[in-house]
């Protein structure tokens, strides 16, 4: 696994109305057996659908966290399969719970897909600068 650290993410940046964002790609062989481990963590998940700066996104959310994925390419033109977690902190309040948030769900991807035995080649941790909240 590969991270991309960004020296100005992290928790003293984020404000209550953002969003910190946490993209991976995952590159795999089976990218369905990587879907359906996502779709089973996110499964009790509310769908959603919304404009971030003038752009739809959809995905699912519990209101503190939102997911969002899709197939794709990486910056090599190889398929990847892309899942961005978008995590807040209590509404109202700038604290790191978000950031603690994305640790854990990123924890909890990996892990997974090792319980089920998906045959992950690479994942690149890419960490975005904050985004005003959709919802």
């Amino acid at each position: 696994m590969r991270w991309r650290k960004r020296t100005d993410w992290g928790p003293g940046k984020l404000g209550s109305d953002e969003w910190a964002v946490l993209e991976a790609q995952i590159r795999a062989e089976d990218l369905a057996a990587v879907e359906q481990a996502v779709e089973e963590l996110t499964g009790f998940m509310d769908f959603f659908r919304a404009d971030l700066d003038g752009v739809p996104l959809s995905g699912v959310t519990d209101g503190q966290l939102a997911v969002a994925q899709r197939v794709g390419e990486d910056r090599r033109g190889r398929r990847v399969y892309t899942v961005t977690f978008y995590a807040g902190g209590p509404v109202g309040e700038a604290q790191p719970h978000a950031f603690d948030r994305l640790g854990s769900s990123a924890s909890e991807l990996v892990d997974y897909l090792q319980s089920e035995g998906v045959g992950v080649e690479e994942i690149t941790w890419t960490e975005h600068p904050s985004v005003k909240r959709a919802f």
